[in-house]
């Protein structure tokens, strides 16, 4: 086995290790019979196991291409059932548990890119998108000129970009 498959076969079986018994507990209270349900557990770290040489996205936010695939693979096993009644529902309740988890992991994610900001520019992202101030209030509030306020709110942009391209959402 090559270094690189074996760091691979690493990161699956940390997955595994990390992820078994949330996703199998999504799963088991999706889909009633337990052999089917063993099944897409399986199934989905098989998916996982697949696509883990070609995952492009940051390795310290694999959460939601996991839960992303496993949500995928339920609504797969609903539509080969042809048990389209039970889809919207249960697909529908999980989806906002799904998505308040991806908003707290995004939002921990932009905390700490934001920390990572000089205080200068942190300042301006505060003023800016929590009060509502335009540039030029913020300009005025930091008694600093217009243009310099606009220089660093594009730079502390460009930054919290290149921070989040990598993030999987």
């Amino acid at each position: 086995m090559s270094e690189s498959q074996e760091a691979t076969c690493l990161d699956c079986e940390l997955i595994w290790n990390d992820y078994k018994d949330r996703v199998g507990s999504y799963i088991f209270s999706h889909v009633s019979n337990k052999e089917d349900a063993q099944d897409l557990l399986s199934s989905v770290f098989a998916k996982i196991v697949q696509a883990a040489s070609s995952y492009r996205g940051d390795p310290n936010h694999v959460s939601s291409f996991v839960y992303r695939t496993t949500r995928n693979l339920v609504i797969d096993y609903y539509r080969g059932k042809k048990i389209l009644n039970e889809l919207p529902e249960t697909i529908e309740a999980a989806s906002a548990v799904e998505d308040d988890y991806f908003k707290r992991e995004t939002i921990d994610y932009l905390a700490d890119a934001l920390a990572q900001l000089p205080k200068f520019e942190r300042d301006i992202i505060f003023l800016h998108y929590y009060k509502n101030f335009s540039l030029h209030k913020v300009a005025e509030q930091m008694q600093k000129s217009y243009e310099k306020i606009k220089w660093a709110h594009r730079r502390a942009l460009e930054f919290l970009k290149t921070k989040f391209k990598n993030f999987d959402l």
